[in-house]
């Protein structure tokens, strides 16, 4: 870090911003290249300028819907925090012997969750301007992504 002249909170706001947009827009991204390429549905874009126009003929090409890219880490978020939850409870529940696997979980998930800090803080201060709906995705992803990791078990041993 010393040889390249970035700073240790320089570094830290890029790894941030890295895991919002790795977590939101390049995950989208990567579901729509799958829709074109599997199922063969193309998204048309129109690039405009971003300027304000005094007649305003071309304002809502630039109005940007926003809330489907704010359920993927809103779900990321409860998932991690259902994670701490459920492994704390599984650590008690299961003794001494799992506090070590425990603590490197616990390392990973609290990196996560400190990295989308910026992304919880701005999603909780605009609470008003929040929409229900992605708070109802997130519950509902968060909800059926955790019932199927526990349908599968997969850290039980093969029979």
């Amino acid at each position: 870090m010393l040889w390249s002249g970035v700073g240790i909170e320089d570094s830290y706001k890029n790894e941030q911003l890295w895991v919002i947009r790795g977590t939101s827009t390049h995950l989208f991204a990567v579901f729509q290249g799958l829709l074109k390429v599997l199922a063969c549905i193309y998204t048309n874009s129109t690039v405009t300028s971003k300027a304000y126009d005094e007649d305003r003929d071309f304002a809502e090409l630039s109005v940007f819907k926003w809330t489907y890219l704010l359920v993927p880490p809103t779900t990321f978020i409860l998932l991690k925090k259902m994670c701490i939850v459920a492994g704390v409870s599984d650590a008690v529940y299961s003794g001494y012997l799992s506090r070590g696997a425990l603590l490197g979980n616990l390392f990973f998930v609290i990196w996560v969750i400190a990295h989308l800090y910026p992304f919880l803080k701005g999603l909780l201060g605009s609470q008003s301007l929040m929409p229900t709906i992605v708070i109802v995705w997130s519950i509902l992803l968060a909800s059926i992504s955790s019932l199927l990791w526990l349908g599968m078990d997969p850290f039980m041993p093969a029979r």
